[in-house]
C-alpha cells in the first residue's frame, strides 16, 4: 500500500471515529441512570432531546424523579421553558464551575437561546452555598441560588457533561413568559394593511380613460361625478384624496408651463 493510499485510510479512520464520539444521544446516556427517567422523558416529550444532540458541547444539570416530579401539574410549554434552563451551552466540569464562581460568569442556557427569555431569564448564577457547597439560581434579579450540586454523573471533555443538582431551577415568571411571548405574533399582523385597500385601485384605468376623453381640467369633476369615489370602501378615502391632490398638481404644472410659454413669446415678439 502506499504512503498516500495508507495516510488517506488513517485520516478516514480518524474522522470516523471522531464522528463516532462527538455523536450526541442524551436520551439513551441518561436512560443508564434509573434516577433521571422522569428528567428523561421530559427532555423527550418537549423535543429538546433533539436540540440537545445537534450541539456538540453541551452541560446538563440534571434532577432526580422526586425533584422533577415538582413541575409534573405544569403545562408543556413551562415544563419546557423550565427544563430548557438546565441545559447549559457549554462544557462545565466542577473544576470550571469553580472557575466560574471566581469569575463572577454566568451560564448560558437553551432557554436563552430559545428568544423567549426576558430579564435574564435564560441565564444561570453559580456562587458557593451552604458549607461551601457550588450552587446555582436564576439570573433574574432577586431569584435564589439553592439548588446544590450534588455529584458530577459523567464527563467527557469537552463535549458533554451531566452533573446532578438537588432541585430543580424555576426561574421567575416561568408560568406565563412563553404565553406573552405567544401573542405577540398575532399583534404584529393585525398591524397589517387591510386587504381591501388593494382593491381600490381596481376602478382607476377607467378613471384614467374617462380623464383623457375628457376636456382639459375636466378630469377631476366628471371621475366624482361618475359615482366610482362613493362605491369604494371607507379606506379608498385616502387613495381618492392622493389622486385628486395629484390631478391637482398636475393641473398647476400645466398652468405654469403655459405661463413661461406665453412669455417667452411675448419675449420673442419684443
Amino acid at each position: 500500500m502506499s504512503l498516500k493510499s495508507s495516510s488517506l485510510l488513517y485520516l478516514s479512520l480518524f474522522l470516523t471515529l471522531s464522528c463516532a464520539i462527538h455523536a450526541l444521544d442524551i436520551t439513551k446516556l441518561l436512560n443508564k441512570y434509573p434516577e433521571f427517567s422522569t428528567f428523561n422523558n421530559y427532555l423527550t416529550q418537549t423535543n429538546l432531546a433533539d436540540q440537545i444532540n445537534k450541539r456538540n458541547t453541551i452541560t446538563i444539570l440534571a434532577v432526580d424523579n422526586g425533584a422533577a416530579s415538582s413541575i409534573s401539574g405544569k403545562s408543556q410549554a413551562t415544563i419546557k421553558a423550565i427544563i430548557s434552563t438546565h441545559v447549559v451551552l457549554d462544557y462545565f466540569d466542577e473544576k470550571k464551575l469553580t472557575e466560574a464562581i471566581g469569575s463572577g460568569d454566568e451560564l448560558t442556557t437553551l432557554y436563552q437561546s430559545s428568544g423567549l427569555a426576558i430579564n435574564r431569564q435564560g441565564f444561570i448564577k453559580v456562587a458557593l452555598v451552604g458549607e461551601g457547597n457550588i450552587g446555582f439560581g436564576s439570573a433574574v434579579k432577586g431569584a435564589q441560588i439553592d439548588a446544590e450540586l450534588e455529584r458530577t454523573i459523567t464527563t467527557q471533555p469537552y463535549n458533554i457533561s451531566i452533573i446532578k443538582i438537588s432541585k430543580l431551577i424555576v426561574f421567575p415568571g416561568a408560568d406565563n413568559a412563553q404565553t406573552a411571548k405567544a401573542t405577540a405574533p398575532v399583534s404584529s399582523q393585525s398591524v397589517e394593511a387591510p386587504a381591501p385597500s388593494r382593491k381600490v385601485k381596481a376602478p382607476s384605468p377607467a378613471r384614467d380613460e374617462s380623464v383623457a376623453d375628457s376636456p382639459e381640467g375636466a378630469g377631476v369633476p366628471d371621475a366624482e361625478a361618475s359615482g366610482q369615489i362613493s362605491e369604494a370602501p371607507g379606506p379608498s378615502g385616502a387613495d381618492d384624496a392622493a389622486d385628486a391632490a395629484s390631478s391637482s398638481s398636475s393641473n398647476i404644472q400645466i398652468g405654469l408651463v403655459g405661463i413661461v410659454m406665453s412669455f417667452a413669446s411675448l419675449l420673442v415678439v419684443l
